[in-house]
C-alpha cells in the first residue's frame, strides 16, 4: 500500500502556513547544527595530526586565519592542542545550544499546527448530520480525532526540514569525503545510495498494518465509551461480566494489531541497518592502504570513523522518517476520509424568519431513518403563533422524531413532503438562524463537568451573573442555589454537588430562557420527577411559553392540561388531531377515553 506524499504536502501547506516564521526560524537552526556537525570532525582531525607532530589541515588552518588565529608550527604544540580543544569544546556547546532551541522551537510549532487541525476535525464532526454520530460512536471519534492528530504531531513540523537537513549532511560529509581521496568519496557515495534505495523498497512495508492497528484503536475506544456510558444498567443487570469479556476481546484484537504493526516496523529498521553494517565494514577497507601509502594521515582514519558514524545519522533519520510517514500516513487517510465525509443535510437557506412566536406545518410528511422502513406516515398539521401542541403516543410512535426534523437533525426525501416555518420551507431558512429560534429540551439532559454558569450558558461568557441568578430563581431553583458553597462558580456535576432529576429538567429550561426562542420543544421533559419538582417544573414551562409557540410531548395528561391543540400519533401515523377542548368534550374520541382511563399505552394497543 502505497502513502500518497500529496496527502502529506497537502496538510503540511494547509496547517504550517500560519508559522512561517517559526517554520523558517527552525530551518535556519537545523542548517546551522548541520554545518557544525561537518566542520567539528576536522578539529579533531587536525588535533590528532598534530599530537602525531603532522600539520594542520587546510581546511583547519583557513579557519583558524578567518578567526584571527595565526596557525601554529609543530614547535608549539602543546598550545596549540589547547586552542584546539577550546574551540571543539566551543563548537560543541554551541551546537548543543542549537539542538535545544530546535527541540523547543519543533515542539512548539508541531503543537501549534496540529492543534489547528485538530479544532477543524472536531468542528467538521461536529456539523456532521446525526446519521454520522448514530454510525460512529463518541469514543471512536475521541481516538480518531485526538489519536490520529497526536500521531502526526511531532511528523508534520518536521519532516521536510529534518528530510531537508538530512540530505545537506549527507552532501557535506561526501564533499569532505571526496577532498580528502576520491576513493573515499566514491567508497561511501555507492555506501550511501545502496542504503537509501533498500529503504525507498522497504517504506510501504508497514502502513497497511499501522493503519488496522489505528482502526482496531478506534474500536477499543468506542467499547470502552459505550460500556462507561450505560454503566448503570450494566451494574444494576448483572452484564459487568460480559462488558469486560467485550472489552478485552477488542483490547485483544487491539494489541495483536500493534505487535503485527511494531514488528513490521521493527524488522524495517533492522534490515536497514544490517545492510548497514555490512557495508560500514566494507567501506572502511580502502582506509587501510591509503594510510600505509601515506595518502592520508591518522587524523583522517579517524575523521572517516567519525564520518561515518556521522553519516549513519542522516540515513537513519531519512529510515525513521520514513516509517514514520508509514504510520503518519495512515492517520492522514483517516483523517482525510473523516474530512471528505459531506454533510447530507446542506445549509444553503437564505430565507430569514421574522420575530416573535412561530407558526409550524406539517404537509404530507414521510420520513424514514433507513431506506423505505418508515416512522412517520402522511403527517400533516397545523399550529398557529403562539399556541401550544401537545402530542401524545406510545414509545416508538414517532414523537421524538417530528422534534428531531423541526431542527434538521434529519432531513425528508425531496419528495416526502415538506415542513413550513411561517410559511417558509425549512430548508429555505439557514441553519443558524433556524436553531436560533428554536430550543428543545429533552428526558435526558446532559450536564457538564463545568460550573454553574457554564451549565446554564452552555459556556457563553457574555451572559451576566445577573440575568443567569434571575433566571434560576424565576424558575424556583432559589432555594437549591442558595446552598452552593460558592455560588455560580460550583461544580456541579461531580459526586459532592450532583444534582436531581429534577433540577437537572429545570436547569435545561433556564438554558432555554437565556437563549430566547421563538419556539419550545418538550420531549417528556417532566417525566420521572416527584410531584414537588413537577409543580416546579410546570409552573417554569408555563412562564416559559408566554409569547412562544410550543410542542410538549408528554406520556402525564397533567402536562397537557394547558395545551391549546392535541396530536395523537401511533406507528407513525395520526390517529387524531384537533383542539384539545374539542377532543375532550367528545365522547367518540380516543383523547376522551384517555382522560378517562389515563392509560396511554392501554389505548393505543
Amino acid at each position: 500500500m502505497k502513502v500518497p506524499l500529496q496527502k502529506y504536502w497537502e496538510v503540511q501547506k494547509k496547517y504550517l502556513a500560519p508559522f512561517k516564521g517559526k517554520l523558517v526560524l527552525l530551518t535556519i537552526l537545523l542548517i546551522s547544527g548541520t554545518a557544525l556537525q561537518i566542520f567539528t570532525p576536522l578539529v579533531i582531525e587536525s588535533y590528532i595530526d598534530l599530537a602525531t607532530q603532522e600539520t594542520v589541515n587546510q581546511s583547519l588552518s583557513t579557519f583558524l586565519n578567518i578567526i584571527g588565529i595565526p596557525v601554529p608550527n609543530v614547535g608549539n604544540i602543546f598550545a596549540t592542542l589547547i586552542i584546539l580543544a577550546s574551540i571543539y569544546t566551543a563548537l560543541m556547546l554551541i551546537q548543543q545550544a542549537i539542538s535545544l532551541g530546535s527541540v523547543y522551537v519543533n515542539q512548539n510549532l508541531s503543537w501549534s499546527s496540529t492543534n489547528k487541525l485538530r479544532q477543524d476535525l472536531t468542528q467538521h464532526c461536529v456539523d456532521l448530520d446525526m446519521t454520522f454520530h448514530n454510525e460512529h460512536k463518541p469514543g471512536e471519534m475521541i481516538e480518531r480525532i485526538d489519536g490520529d492528530v497526536n500521531t502526526l504531531a511531532q511528523f508534520l513540523s518536521t519532516f521536510s526540514v529534518q528530510l531537508l537537513t538530512s540530505i545537506l549532511l549527507i552532501v557535506g560529509v561526501l564533499i569532505t569525503f571526496f577532498t580528502k581521496h576520491w576513493i573515499l568519496g566514491v567508497c561511501f557515495t555507492v555506501f550511501t545510495l545502496l542504503a537509501i534505495v533498500i529503504m525507498y523498497i522497504l517504506r510501504n512495508f508497514s502502513v497497511k498494518a499501522w493503519e488496522e492497528q489505528r482502526q482496531t484503536s478506534a474500536d477499543m475506544f468506542g467499547t470502552i465509551e459505550e460500556s462507561l456510558s450505560a454503566i448503570e444498567d450494566i451494574k444494576a443487570n448483572g452484564g459487568v461480566r460480559n462488558a469486560m469479556r467485550k472489552f478485552f476481546d477488542y483490547s485483544r484484537k487491539d494489541f495483536k494489531a500493534w505487535k503485527k504493526a511494531l514488528l513490521r516496523g521493527q524488522l524495517f529498521v533492522m534490515a536497514i541497518w544490517g545492510v548497514i553494517a555490512i557495508i560500514n565494514t566494507l567501506v572502511f577497507a580502502p582506509s587501510i592502504p591509503l594510510l600505509e601509502n601515506d595518502i592520508i594521515s591518522l587524523g583522517t582514519v579517524f575523521l572517516i570513523q567519525i564520518y561515518a558514524g556521522l553519516l549513519l545519522r542522516p540515513i537513519f533519520v531519512i529510515t525513521r522518517q520514513m516509517q514514520d510517514l508509514q504510520r503518519a500516513g495512515a492517520s492522514i487517510d483517516r483523517i482525510n476520509k473523516l474530512f471528505d465525509t459531506k454533510k447530507k443535510i446542506l445549509d444553503t437557506g437564505i430565507e430569514k424568519l421574522s420575530s416573535g412566536p412561530l407558526e409550524i406545518e406539517f404537509n404530507k410528511l414521510n420520513f424514514a431513518y433507513n431506506e423505505d422502513n418508515y416512522v412517520l406516515n402522511d403527517i400533516s398539521f397545523k399550529l398557529y403563533p403562539g399556541k401550544t401542541l401537545g402530542i401524545l403516543g406510545h414509545t416508538g410512535s414517532g414523537k421524538t422524531t417530528i422534534s428531531r426534523l423541526l431542527f434538521r437533525l434529519y432531513d425528508p426525501k425531496p419528495d416526502d413532503g415538506e415542513i413550513l416555518l411561517n410559511s417558509i420551507k425549512i430548508k429555505d431558512i439557514p441553519l443558524e438562524d433556524l436553531r436560533d429560534r428554536i430550543s428543545y429540551v429533552t428526558q435526558s439532559v446532559e450536564l457538564f463537568q463545568a460550573s454553574v454558569r457554564e451549565n446554564v450558558t452552555l459556556f457563553d461568557d457574555r451572559v451576566s451573573d445577573e440575568k443567569i441568578t434571575s433566571i434560576l430563581n424565576d424558575i424556583g431553583l432559589d432555594d437549591w442555589f442558595s446552598k452552593l458553597p460558592e455560588g455560580l462558580d460550583t461544580i456541579i456535576s461531580s459526586s459532592e454537588h450532583g444534582i436531581s432529576a429534577g433540577e437537572a429538567q429545570l436547569l435545561a429550561l433556564a438554558r432555554v430562557f437565556i437563549k430566547s426562542p421563538n419556539l419550545v420543544v418538550l420531549d417528556e421533559a417532566s417525566s420521572r420527577l416527584d410531584p414537588v419538582t413537577e409543580n416546579l417544573l410546570d409552573a417554569a414551562i408555563e412562564k416559559l411559553l408566554i409569547n412562544r409557540t410550543g410542542i410538549i410531548i408528554a406520556h402525564r395528561l397533567a402536562t397537557l392540561e394547558k395545551v391549546d391543540d392535541i396530536l395523537i400519533i401511533d406507528k407513525g401515523n395520526i390517529m387524531e388531531y384537533g383542539k384539545r377542548e374539542d377532543l375532550a368534550n367528545d365522547h367518540d374520541t380516543q383523547f376522551y377515553r384517555l382522560l378517562q382511563t389515563g392509560e396511554i399505552e392501554e389505548l393505543l394497543r
